[in-house]
């Protein structure tokens, strides 16, 4: 017999605190992304640290998800839940106030991602043990709903908040609702401690987390020339950490010990497919909103509010299909959905791949951002829905640690993946470009050496640029620049169209007479 549901008792107001965490968390990821010309002016630094900034948040996210999801079983899922509130609202202060780079990655990445890594995989826990049946359903769509809102919402957020006042806003305004939060988790209910720390699996902590670390910083350093000999090392020994956790996680589960998640679920075929879909979701999803507000800023000289504004299609599509998908997945079944959100975020981002240059104008951008909100809107609160519909109850807290783990492992990978193959495309580009102005006239070296000072100056040579439509310099650089977005846009759509080819493996969710897809 199902449990009856206690909404009654406490109302939603545990569904208002988990959701406004789950917002500000995804807003974390991408609010900035339109500041960062802002950043590096006022920050001292560069493009590709403020890059490393923007990583290093999701990659603490991802390192420590599972120790945060074990940390509920430890502490109890609402003491969890309220030291993740309290670590993230130090470190939005912290950045807030950031006179350097270093700084800002202290407070955002640092403090705020273990925050995050503490109450996310809690805002799943809490809404299954504080609701039940349709009441749960409903509260898990709308969390998700949230967090997709939050990554969509960001860029537009943001680039009101620098423009008209200032980036440190955005951290203030978190900074709020980790006030609010904090003064409404009083209505949570209590939930006991089911394991002593102690029985922490404390190697596989150690394990998980610096394999993930590691695996995706050898990603992250690829993008110095310097680095390549060294980042196959690093990603190679981060691939090792993690084949080591999964056996040690296998063989605490063989002795009937409590391992840091139950690797078992991967047996579950819905299970594995919805979370790899939903890791290389996240990971176009961060590629995407990381170069376009790059692109808008450096090359045309957008300022941060029309950078917003140029996101602002992709914003609404994700806003209006998250919401509107719940209904619509009542009629059609969640794996075709899936399937056909990412058929339409493929063909947005192949029609972006052939729309950037140098004279490139936000409504030429319109129609494929648009598409990509709306297959992001639709796939990604259904691949949580697969997700979790896949497991037992019991099994919902390991599940929606996995589940976030992937996600933020996929932000992170998206970051620093994506920025190197704008590199690539880069040298590509201008490989090609210098050779067929000035054939044999420079080595690669030298041009190399070229390309770093562009970089560095690249917010303000557009002006220079612009101004001398007919030089060779244009040329070559409009030329560089749309074969660095092209193939940037390529490479998203190569990762939409595996993510589309997994999903037609996902089998069906099983329906029951007269009641929606359960959880």
């Amino acid at each position: 017999m199902e449990k009856k549901s206690n909404a009654p008792k406490i109302g939603w107001a545990a569904l208002i605190i988990v959701s406004l965490s789950s917002f500000i968390i995804s807003l974390d990821n991408t609010f900035m992304n339109v500041a960062i010309s802002n950043l590096v002016i006022d920050l001292h630094t560069t493009v590709n640290f403020i890059q490393v900034i923007i990583t290093v948040y999701a990659l603490t996210m991802a390192s420590l998800m599972l120790l945060g999801s074990k940390m509920q079983d430890v502490t109890g899922r609402k003491n969890s839940f309220i030291a993740g509130a309290i670590i993230f609202g130090i470190g939005t202060t912290i950045a807030a106030l950031s006179v350097n780079a270093t700084m800002l990655l202290i407070g955002w990445s640092i403090f705020e991602g273990i925050g995050a890594a503490l109450m996310t995989p809690a805002t799943a826990s809490i809404i299954i043990g504080t609701y039940s049946g349709e009441n749960a359903t409903f509260a898990l769509g709308i969390r998700t709903s949230m967090s997709t809102i939050g990554a969509g919402a960001g860029p537009l957020i943001g680039g009101i908040l620098t423009t008209f006042f200032s980036w440190r806003w955005g951290f203030g305004l978190e900074l709020i609702i980790v006030i609010v939060i904090l003064l409404l988790s009083q209505k949570l209910n209590y939930f006991a401690p089911s394991m002593k720390f102690s029985e922490l699996d404390k190697l596989g902590v150690v394990l998980s987390a610096s394999g993930i670390l590691l695996f995706v910083t050898g990603f992250l350093t690829l993008n110095s020339m310097n680095n390549y000999d060294i980042s196959p090392f690093i990603i190679g020994i981060g691939l090792l950490l993690l084949i080591l956790f999964y056996y040690r996680e296998k063989r605490m589960l063989n002795s009937k010990s409590k391992p840091i998640t139950d690797i078992r679920l991967f047996e579950n075929r819905n299970f594995t497919l919805g979370t790899l879909s939903r890791m290389v979701l996240n990971l176009a999803l961060a590629g995407a909103v990381f170069i376009l507000p790059v692109f808008f800023q450096q090359e045309t000289g957008a300022s941060a509010f029309v950078t917003g504004l140029a996101i602002l299609p992709l914003t609404f599509g994700v806003l209006i299909f998250s919401l509107l998908v719940s209904k619509i997945s009542d009629r059609i079944a969640p794996h075709i959905l899936i399937s056909f959100g990412f058929l339409i975020a493929l063909l947005s981002t192949l029609y972006l791949s052939y729309q950037f240059n140098l004279n490139t104008q936000i409504i030429d951008t319109v129609p494929g951002t648009l598409l990509l909100g709306i297959g992001l809107g639709i796939a990604l609160p259904l691949t949580a829905k697969i997700i979790l519909s896949s497991v037992h109850t019991r099994e919902q807290s390991d599940a929606a640690g996995l589940m976030s783990t992937s996600a933020s492992l996929g932000s992170s990978m998206g970051t620093a993946i994506i920025g190197l193959v704008l590199i690539l495309g880069t040298l590509s580009g201008l490989y090609a470009a210098v050779d067929q102005n000035y054939p044999d006239q420079f080595s690669k070296n030298q041009i190399n050496q070229k390309l770093n000072v562009y970089e560095e100056k690249a917010g303000t040579t557009h002006q220079v640029i612009q101004a001398n439509k007919s030089s060779v310099l244009y040329t070559i650089i409009n030329d560089t620049v749309r074969n660095a977005m092209k193939t940037a846009f390529e490479f998203i759509s190569f990762i939409f169209l595996i993510s589309f080819i997994i999903s037609l493996f996902i089998k069906p969710l099983k329906r029951q007479k007269d009641i929606k897809y359960e959880y």
